[in-house]
């Protein structure tokens, strides 16, 4: 499942970790994370969200590029591009990669 970390912050607790952005969780993984005090408090604040789905694909156009703009694993972004052809979505992952990667127009040049 996705977990979005919302917060700035790496989310640690029973040996789940949470880096900002979107996440992959195993359900098992999940279910430890979310029963913990503190992430509770976090999931009621909207900090840490579900998404029930593994893709893009899965979510409404605006839905998934919200998301990708929120992601940094290089991973989870190249799996997301293989998995959906709108065209929106593609553009999304493509400049969210190229930003990562420091290829954005803020990346390039800055002397």
């Amino acid at each position: 499942m996705l977990v979005q970390n919302k917060g700035k912050y790496v989310r640690h607790a029973e040996g789940v970790m949470l880096v900002p952005g979107s996440n992959d969780v195993s359900e098992q993984d999940w279910k430890k994370f979310s029963n913990h005090k503190i992430i509770k408090s976090l999931i009621d604040k909207g900090e840490i969200v579900t998404h029930k789905v593994k893709s893009t694909k899965d979510m409404n156009a605006n839905q998934a590029i919200e998301l990708v703009e929120d992601t940094f694993s290089v991973d989870l972004l190249e799996q997301w591009k293989a998995n959906d052809d709108r065209k929106t979505v593609l553009d999304a992952i493509e400049e969210q990669l190229k930003e990562i990667k420091g290829e954005g127009e803020n990346g390039e040049d800055d002397e």
